[in-house]
């Protein structure tokens, strides 16, 4: 099993997870965050990579020097191995586990688990704040396919849609945004976990509302890991979902589409929306 990690850097902080660190940490094979999207996986994917956990969110592992939250190559390439029904995915023996999708996806983590027997799993849950986690996931799938899927959309971009409809499809049972039917599987994907750890709890870390992390989650992570408590905050990354935020804000404003959960269009200007991001030099891509 994995104890030791390797360097990494992330924006101003660097990381070492030492021997030294790594005989203050419970062994483990693999870790999984296995929260849906939009429950906090880019800062739970931050936070294990400040705990020298370098984990891999949408393809990109953590410490990698770009300003994405994703990597499409690698991306692409879990989808078409998990499409094949090859679980042993390349991108695992280069980090520590996955944030995101596709370890989100009930029948891929339960095969990641057989496939790599003594791993973790963390869960983020938003049972109470359903409503807001509805609009969250309308603005972010809504907005990536509108910057993805438009006229000036690259084959790149095209393509990683592909995939991201495709696990999407895996996971709520439908490729579109649907909102009495993503509630339906969220609340049975969260049954379906529970019953699968219910002889393992040891296994599983299980957080029950994103806007508390702030205060308890490394508390509650590292006691699950059996480490360190780190002297710095715990992450809260967002800044990845502020194109699709836009461009989902733009076209409701523009009346060419209509919000499923309430969204009301924000005319003729809202000072709270935030301004797009501008593309990094390496890529377009925000998810």
């Amino acid at each position: 099993m994995r104890t030791t990690a390797g360097y990494g850097d992330c924006g101003e902080l660097t990381f070492r997870h030492s021997s030294f660190m790594a005989a203050r940490m419970r062994s483990f094979n693999k870790v999984f965050v296995i929260a849906l999207p939009r429950c906090a996986t880019v800062s739970m994917w931050d936070a294990l990579g400040r705990l020298g956990i370098r984990t891999a969110h949408l393809g990109k592992i953590y410490g990698e020097a770009t300003a994405e939250h994703h990597n499409p190559q690698r991306l692409l390439r879990m989808y078409d191995q998990i499409r094949a029904g090859d679980f042993r995915l390349d991108i695992l023996q280069d980090c520590d586990g996955l944030a995101d999708y596709p370890a989100c996806i009930f029948d891929v983590f339960t095969q990641l688990d057989r496939e790599f027997p003594g791993s973790l799993f963390i869960n983020v849950r938003r049972d109470d704040d359903i409503r807001r986690w509805l609009q969250s996931v309308e603005r972010q799938f809504v907005g990536l396919q509108l910057l993805k899927e438009g006229d000036s959309a690259t084959p790149e971009e095209r393509k990683f849609m592909e995939a991201m409809r495709g696990f999407r499809q895996m996971t709520f049972g439908s490729t579109e945004f649907d909102a009495e039917l993503y509630e339906r599987a969220y609340r049975a994907y969260q049954d379906k976990v529970d019953a699968y750890f219910a002889s393992r709890p040891s296994d599983l870390l299980t957080l029950h509302s994103v806007d508390d992390l702030g205060e308890v989650g490394f508390q509650a992570l590292c006691a699950f890991l059996d480490c360190p408590i780190p002297d710095v905050d715990f992450p809260r990354q967002n800044s990845h979902s502020i194109r699709p935020a836009h461009a989902f804000h733009e076209a409701l404003d523009a009346g060419r589409i209509r919000s499923q959960t309430g969204i009301e269009p924000r005319l003729p200007a809202d000072p709270d929306l935030p301004a797009p991001a501008q593309p990094s030099p390496g890529g377009r891509n925000s998810c």
